[in-house]
């Protein structure tokens, strides 16, 4: 008889980072060749690496080349500008993250055990990836519109498998159309805060706090503490 999908979730004892540390070659978010990866993924690297670093602007075309270890001339044949180039690596941090979370999310499990491994995933990654996670939450706001347009469409991402939700709460209809993306918009501003306080090591302690957030509009408080409590007692265990 085939495991239900609770029961091999719960059966996979390793943690996320664990998990995360096993997935096949080329589902990482940082790859493991980087030295004899292609000009164009080594200066997306950099890309990140310098705006975390030093912001959107104070990072240049020349420090990008530099740290990619490519010529200027090669830049120009990749991108047309520095604004080209963060779009890109914006883009490549997020659809690679999106990897994992298909890779790590069970779509068969109950909604809510969903929605806690998604946020356990996602600081995971930001405390393994804080240059990618530093460019998408912090510096792509003051990167400019196309950027910023970006990082607002990040949100609708989270916000769908959060709309999933109000078919848990009976009175679905009374909740506000714009909740889902306000929701996804405060957990990424919580995450927001911690980095830019330097804090990204300790951002766990957050999830607890993201779960009620998270959860309380379509299952209620109560259900939403119990959720909380148990992720808090997985990461103590």
């Amino acid at each position: 008889m085939a495991l239900s999908a609770t029961v091999r979730a719960m059966a996979d004892t390793r943690s996320i980072s664990e998990r995360l540390a096993t997935m096949p070659p080329g589902r990482h978010l940082v790859p493991r060749d980087f030295i004899v990866r292609g000009q164009r993924e080594r200066m997306l690297l950099a890309t990140a690496q310098l705006v975390a670093e030093r912001g959107y602007r104070r990072t240049t075309i020349e420090a990008i080349a530099r740290t990619g270890r490519v010529a200027l001339t090669t830049f120009y044949e990749h991108f047309e500008s520095k604004e080209e180039c963060v779009l890109a690596a914006f883009d490549e941090s997020v659809e690679a993250a999106a990897e994992v979370f298909a890779e790590l999310i069970d779509p068969e499990l109950d909604w809510t055990d969903q929605v806690s491994t998604g946020l356990e995933v996602l600081l995971e990654m930001v405390v393994t990836e804080t240059p990618r996670a530093t460019l998408c939450l912090v510096e792509s706001q003051a990167a400019g519109p196309a950027a910023l347009a970006r990082y607002q469409g990040m949100l609708e991402r989270p916000a769908a498998k959060l709309r999933e939700g109000r078919a848990l709460n009976p009175r679905s209809a009374r909740l506000p159309d714009g909740l889902e993306v306000a929701i996804a918009g405060g957990i990424a501003w919580l995450i927001h805060q911690r980095l830019v306080a330097g804090e990204a090591a300790e951002i766990g302690a957050l999830l607890p706090e993201m779960l009620q957030i998270a959860l309380t509009p379509y299952v209620g408080e109560v259900e939403a503490g119990r959720a909380a409590d148990a992720a808090q007692a997985r990461a103590a265990a």
